[in-house]
């Protein structure tokens, strides 16, 4: 089913590099590092020059609205930044007061909608939110979690997934056809045997299957809509982040990472951007209406 291949795209070693998402417009593959408030880009034709942008807050979650524009999920909010000149435009603001917590994961949904999490900087436990922003609307979600990652949503199935990573757990939620909001609770969709081990970014390709990042095992996990565990393909990082699939036809699953001092093995390529060919399957992620 999947023959995969896995080499570096990127060789910067990254602090807490996440969110890759590819524009499929540009081409290009955006990704954040949480911890250097930066906002980072490679074009599929781009060997070795990576564009880098400061951000002045935290900024962890990314997708993209049209040819030139992003939306930011930042620590104080989500923003329109428009992606030649830099600048930014607040959509809504989120928990901007609250110095203590921050933004984490975010992906956007197949009706046009952005799902964003945050958490207490220390990941205090049940100090998780979730929240969707859909038509010039934010909504809280999901709430009682400690570091909320993995939302990625499955139209044909009706489906969202999210995950507890200090719970080793993903869930799934119902969502509604013609809106996308959710219509149920929330219900374990996998739970992970060795608890050392944190579900972190996901994505899902054409035939439902979740691709999971899992950190601290240094691999990405392939799980059936059924939850069957389909392949597990090694990385040389530890603690890799998430998953988006991108290149020219989504036929590459970009992997990104996390610098990890105390691993031994393989040390140099901590925190670098990984790609995984040969899966054949995957789809571009949507673009968010705002």
């Amino acid at each position: 089913m999947f023959d995969p291949t896995v080499s570096v795209f990127e060789n910067t070693q990254h602090q807490l590099a996440e969110s890759p998402l590819w524009h499929p417009l540009l081409n290009t593959l955006f990704w954040v590092d949480i911890n250097k408030k930066q906002l980072l880009s490679k074009g599929i034709k781009d060997i070795c020059r990576v564009n880098t942008i400061t951000m002045p807050d935290t900024l962890s979650a990314l997708a993209w609205i049209d040819e030139s524009h992003l939306l930011l999920s930042t620590s104080t909010g989500l923003y329109k930044y428009h992606i030649e000149s830099h600048s930014r435009e607040l959509i809504i603001n989120i928990e901007q007061d609250h110095l203590k917590r921050r933004s984490n994961d975010g992906r956007a949904d197949p009706w046009g909608g952005f799902w964003l999490s945050t958490m207490d900087i220390n990941a205090k436990k049940g100090e998780g939110k979730i929240y969707r922003y859909y038509k010039q609307q934010l909504i809280e979600v999901i709430t009682d979690l400690s570091i909320p990652n993995g939302l990625c949503f499955d139209k044909s199935r009706l489906r969202g997934y999210y995950c507890d990573s200090l719970t080793s757990c993903i869930y799934v939620i119902s969502l509604n056809e013609l809106t996308g909001e959710p219509c149920s609770k929330p219900s374990v969709f996998y739970q992970f045997s060795n608890t050392d081990v944190d579900p972190d970014g996901c994505v899902l390709d054409k035939c439902g299957n979740l691709w999971v990042a899992v950190w601290d095992m240094g691999c990405v996990m392939c799980l059936s809509p059924q939850a069957e565990l389909l392949t597990t393909i090694k990385l040389p990082a530890t603690k890799v982040t998430c998953t988006a699939f991108g290149g020219k036809n989504a036929e590459t699953l970009f992997v990104t990472s996390a610098f990890d001092e105390q691993y031994k093995e393989a040390k140099e390529q901590q925190g670098m951007i990984f790609q995984i060919s040969g899966i054949n399957n995957g789809r571009f992620d949507p673009p968010v209406i705002v």
